[in-house]
């Protein structure tokens, strides 16, 4: 139910009346009411705010309402709409959602995200929606399919009959008739009529003066009203008619007073004028004729001494944007920052997420924002986060000129400043000192920072040592975020030291947290299903890894991650995709691999992608093609340089896979047994076997082998995923073993069928798109492919859509220069 008025039709009533008559049915409807206003234009606190009413009707949200609470909901709100529409399944209930206000809160972003809940949660929430101005929503479709019914302001106008109700039965037919032709059915104007007639003046001839306009008398009516309340009640509408809403306490606080709680109590027969917003009438906010008359008598003074304690009681109540927005109000923003500050700066991100931090800022102009160090540091971070790094850099620039009188400043722009650089892979600054000591966040978060240097060190136990204690420091600073990412961290070392079974058992104990925490769709939970991928792919279970990387890419894109973790997820993807779709897909999700390392300034994950490209081209037969790709990408150089032992381990592997392929095996063995030993000997023993495992490639051409040795040295989880990894070029090898695991014959099986079916190039794209394709890397417009094609430049555009869709990119110059890297397309063309 839609219902469409301008203010004074009795919106909020009806809906009132309505839920009233719901809940006093024989058997109770569930129902819920949510009240808008300007603030709640954020999707982010929109949905917190739906989630709260839910949760406040009784239902199960299972993870929700604590998150929404705490104003940390997902940074994608589609993760947070899924999370709801799988609660709202699991309860099953019939409810009743009335919303008052939409036109304060609405705008384009909002409006689709409601119309998405509309549409997906129509089989248990039945929405009943009041607003001044149609929301955007296909409401011409939806009226066609039954799916709402509308109601306009000329079926909420009165009736001379009505009229005549409300009023009473002492009212002269002469001046009824009058006030009706005055008000036009305008229902404010009528209850204002009442009110004055019952505390002000039982005649209404007074109201014969005024012709003209309808909204005349409603001024006139509010400020008769007003006037003949009680002093102290005046001036408690006074003082209140600044807020958008409130309770006694706020209210008490705002006026340095006490008695608020008995003053509404006094006020209850204005509820045309003072709107309850929730069934226990806690919090109120007025009518606009209400507001507009009483905010002529509050003096610029007077409205910043208001807005200002508003600032101060909101602060303590940890609700940092409205009590930002109200110290904005105030003109003071040398406050406002520093309630940014006390909700923690930087940190608000580790306590509370990436979207409530972007909320606090997007209450500070573009001067503001661009002037404040607090703010500039707290941008940047979440810039970072984000993979936006040139502009993060650039704020921090700014910021360090501010820093040398500000000591904790400075040690937050050095947490901010290092934290930046790990997201592009740098850790060359020289460690930092200056974090006091009873900051454990900064210190935890300082800590992760080292833990990953370490690893890119290929330091494993020193980065273990590092991340338990900087997961400590979080547990103590109550964290969850903050200890997330600490077991995460935990995971990848643990398991690139060999410890696969104590890695797979934090990886478990992470899913289990992040699913009580954040809920099973969060962003949080998508960022360790990387790492279940990775588990699952080295138990075999490849069919199962696609749903895990998938969420865990899409979360990699879009919000925040590092180095190490897209390169273990961009690793298991091409390589399952390989032998599940073929070979345009794999390589389709290396492109993707290269786009967001081109993103990200991650110049590592580049050449990881090269190396990974020629071990694939020659899995699929491509000879030629690796070694050129080899060659260019100086895989020789890489497989000897230690310093990078994550592409001196991927150019090992596929420079080895070539030379067994090319029949130089005696050079391949050898590689790989000194890469192995080099990098044994610094601890990194999981991909000291992924060497030694591919080793046995050479087996029955000459060279001795201990293939069964070699294999009882690899823990049983992770063995099926090495060797399937390593692929049929092993069958020699473990068809000759004696006493070979259980796990080996399906490995066995898997390995023959692969042999039998070898990678073909699979085209992810129809036959009309690689014509298109074709076409356009000929130089051909649209217009000319479509004449070609005998098709319409409209048929053109919609397969490019899905052309570019395929391959990540955005426009022609693109398309063609990926579906190159590709093969879809030759050089020829």
């Amino acid at each position: 139910m839609l219902v469409v008025a301008p203010a004074g039709y009795g919106k909020t009533t009806l809906l009132m009346q309505w839920r009233q008559a719901l809940l006093s049915a024989t058997t109770p409807d569930v129902v819920a009411w949510l009240s808008l206003d300007e603030a709640d234009s954020d999707p982010h606190r929109f949905l917190s705010y739906l989630i709260l009413t839910l949760d406040r009707a009784g239902l199960d949200l299972g993870h929700l309402p604590r998150l929404a609470h705490d104003q940390s909901l997902d940074a994608q709100p589609q993760r947070t709409i899924t999370a709801l529409l799988h609660a709202l399944a699991r309860e099953n209930r019939q409810v009743t959602l009335f919303l008052d206000d939409y036109h304060a809160a609405a705008n384009p972003e909002l409006d689709t995200l409601v119309q998405a809940l509309l549409e997906q949660a129509a089989p248990w929430l039945e929405w009943v929606v009041a607003t001044r101005i149609r929301p955007d929503w296909p409401l011409a479709q939806w009226k066609a399919n039954g799916w709402v019914h509308e109601v306009s302001a000329n079926a909420l106008m009165l009736t001379q009959a009505q009229t005549a109700a409300i009023l009473g039965p002492d009212i002269p037919p002469v001046e009824l008739a009058h006030l009706y032709e005055k008000t036009e059915g305008w229902p404010v104007a009528v209850q204002l009529a009442r009110l004055w007639r019952a505390n002000c003046n039982p005649s209404l001839r007074e109201l014969t003066a005024f012709s003209g306009r309808v909204t005349d008398i409603a001024d006139y009516l509010t400020g008769q009203v007003v006037r003949r309340l009680p002093a102290e009640c005046q001036a408690f509408l006074r003082d209140m008619a600044l807020l958008e809403r409130f309770n006694a306490e706020l209210a008490d606080a705002v006026r340095g007073r006490h008695d608020s709680a008995r003053l509404l109590m006094q006020l209850a027969h204005l509820d045309a004028l003072l709107v309850p917003l929730d069934a226990g009438r806690q919090w109120f906010r007025y009518h606009r004729l209400l507001q507009d008359f009483l905010k002529q008598s509050i003096d610029a003074s007077a409205a910043r001494d208001i807005h200002y304690a508003a600032a101060h009681w909101l602060a303590e109540e940890k609700d940092w944007i409205q009590a930002i927005t109200y110290a904005l109000r105030a003109r003071d923003k040398r406050l406002a920052v520093s309630l940014v500050v006390r909700a923690g700066s930087w940190k608000v991100v580790l306590y509370n997420g990436i979207r409530y931090a972007q909320s606090l800022l997007q209450q500070f102009d573009e001067h503001t924002l661009a002037a404040e160090p607090e703010l500039l540091l707290l941008q940047a971070y979440l810039h970072a986060k984000l993979g936006e790094h040139a502009l993060a850099g650039q704020l921090l620039d700014l910021v360090q000129g501010h820093i040398q009188q500000d000591r904790r400043l400075a040690a937050d722009f050095h947490v901010v400043r290092t934290l930046a650089c790990a997201y592009v892979d740098r850790f060359d600054l020289p460690r930092y000192d200056g974090v006091p000591d009873d900051d454990l966040l900064a210190a935890g978060t300082l800590e992760c920072v080292y833990a990953l240097q370490a690893l890119n060190q290929g330091q494993p136990a020193l980065a273990l040592q590092i991340i338990r204690s900087a997961h400590i420091k979080m547990r103590l600073m109550a964290s969850p975020r903050g200890e997330h990412y600490c077991r995460i961290h935990e995971a990848q070392v643990l398991a690139l030291a060999g410890d696969v079974r104590a890695s797979a058992q934090v990886v478990e104990n992470a899913l289990t947290v992040a699913v009580d925490q954040f809920g099973n769709e969060s962003s949080v939970r998508a960022l360790v299903g990387c790492l279940k991928a990775r588990h699952l792919y080295w138990q075999g279970a490849w069919v199962e890894v696609m749903p895990w990387f998938r969420d865990g890419w899409a979360s990699l894109s879009h919000t925040d991650g590092w180095l190490d973790i897209a390169a273990a997820t961009a690793e298991v993807a091409w390589r399952t995709v390989l032998r599940t779709q073929g070979m345009q897909p794999a390589l389709l999700e290396l492109e993707h691999a290269a786009q967001l390392a081109d993103a990200r300034k991650w110049q590592r994950l580049a050449q990881l992608v090269s190396a990974w490209r020629v071990d694939l081209l020659v899995q699929a037969g491509f000879l030629p093609q690796a070694r050129r790709e080899a060659f260019a990408a100086h895989l020789e150089k890489a497989a000897d340089d230690p310093k990078d032992w994550r592409n001196q381990e991927a150019s090992m592997l596929a420079l080895a896979r070539l030379q067994f392929a090319s029949g130089a095996s005696g050079a391949a063995l050898n590689r790989l047994a000194q890469g192995a030993c080099a990098l044994q000997q610094r601890g990194l023993q999981l991909p000291a076997w992924r060497l030694q495992v591919l080793s046995l490639a050479a087996y029955g051409k000459g060279h001795p082998l201990e293939q069964n040795t070699t294999l009882a040295s690899i823990p049983e989880p992770l063995l099926p995923g090495l060797l399937l990894e390593a692929g049929p070029c092993l069958l020699p090898a473990l068809e000759a073993c004696v006493d070979s695991p259980i796990c080996l014959a399906p490995v066995i099986t898997r390995l023959r069928g692969w042999r039998a079916h070898p990678v073909r190039p699979r085209m992810p794209f129809s036959a009309k798109e690689t014509q298109i394709l074709s076409l356009l890397a000929q130089g051909q417009s649209n217009k000319t492919i479509a004449q070609g094609m005998d098709i319409s430049e409209n048929t053109v555009k919609f397969h490019l859509k899905h052309i570019f869709a395929k391959l990540g990119v955005e426009n022609r110059t693109a398309a063609m220069a990926a579906a190159l890297r590709l093969g879809v397309v030759t050089p020829s063309h």
